[in-house]
């Protein structure tokens, strides 16, 4: 037995100086493993949640189709690599508009994985749903204003073309379709000098970029709802709310930038208000736990050139704000305020 103690008193030691840095490194490994899983999910092709659809047909309203060709970036953006793609969206004027009136016309823009026609639903709220028509395609439509909305590219009908960037490339889809409306207002039986945007989520941020880097005048105001206002610190937000433990946001901006090549900062509005022009309007709720509130608050008091407008509400959750009793008629007269009718 005396023999065995030295023995056994070495093979403790050396499985200590061996185990704990294989234990170490087995952690480390299975946590930037699962960091990038986490990456890869949040940058995928995302629609798969959208089930259930509701098109503007489905209304009574007659829906023109169109498609873009949305050209490479600009080597003055930084970003030659991504190829052009195409994008699918629709147009509805007002359903007593006659065929020599030009009315002003909204862009509606989808939120993460969602899709023009999306009839959206949460996890948490399984009985919630509505698609862009709740969200005020329809009340716009009725008010006098041609709406139109696309699927950005990676959702619904637009093609695949590379990951996700939380609005970062996505702002580009947007320009090229207000051109593209400008171009062929006739055609639509619009007003292509009078153009909005109403983005709701990951669709306010990527509006927000878009009217940044307006530099043709294209937009006239922005409606934001939900929106995030720091890319860097809404990975962790989106974890929280997915009951993921937070200590794995740091790993996940990492794969985020190495997937992408783009730094998840970028996304994030607050770093773009100096050069957004165009009057906007910042609406949120304290109920949302998807995208806290204190977004809002960050966006609010940031250095804009032009001072938005907000409107803090209570009680709703992510991208539920239009069951609020006057949100259709504040968010028609914004319009009509920049944008007549």
């Amino acid at each position: 037995m005396t023999d065995f103690l030295p023995i056994a008193r070495h093979a403790l030691s050396m499985a200590l100086f061996w185990g704990i840095p294989i234990v170490a490194a087995v952690g480390l490994i299975a946590y930037f493993g699962l960091a990038r899983l986490i990456a890869s999910k949040l940058l995928g092709r995302r629609v798969l949640r959208c089930t259930e659809e509701e098109r503007p047909a489905d209304r009574g309203f007659e829906q023109t189709a169109f498609e873009i060709q949305v050209p490479p970036f600009d080597a003055a953006d930084g970003d030659t690599e991504t190829p052009k793609c195409r994008l699918d969206g629709w147009l509805i004027r007002p359903p007593d508009a006659g065929p020599d009136d030009r009315p002003p016309c909204v862009l509606m823009v989808h939120g993460f994985s969602s899709h023009k026609n999306c009839l959206w639903t949460f996890p948490d709220d399984p009985d919630y749903r509505a698609s862009l028509l709740h969200q005020g395609a329809d009340s716009l439509c009725r008010a006098g204003f041609a709406v139109a909305a696309i699927d950005l590219r990676n959702h619904g009908q637009s093609d695949e073309n590379g990951p996700v960037t939380l609005g970062i490339r996505e702002s580009y889809d947007v320009l090229a379709t207000l051109r593209y409306l400008r171009a062929n207002a006739d055609r639509f039986g619009i007003d292509g000098s009078h153009l909005g945007l109403r983005g709701e989520s990951m669709g306010g941020v990527t509006s927000l970029i878009a009217a940044s880097r307006d530099d043709s005048g294209l937009i006239a105001a922005v409606w934001c709802d939900s929106t995030f206002a720091d890319g860097h610190r809404v990975v962790g937000d989106f974890l929280n709310y997915a009951n993921v433990w937070r200590g794995f946001a740091p790993a996940t901006r990492l794969w985020l930038k190495t997937l992408t090549g783009l730094d998840v900062n970028d996304a994030s509005p607050v770093r773009y208000v100096e050069k957004i022009r165009c009057p906007v309007m910042l609406v949120h709720s304290t109920g949302d736990t998807m995208v806290p509130i204190e977004h809002f608050d960050q966006l609010a008091s940031a250095a804009w050139v032009n001072p938005p407008e907000t409107w803090r509400l209570a009680g709703h959750r992510h991208n539920r704000l239009w069951k609020e009793p006057d949100y259709h008629q504040r968010q028609i007269e914004f319009f009509r305020q920049h944008l007549g009718a």
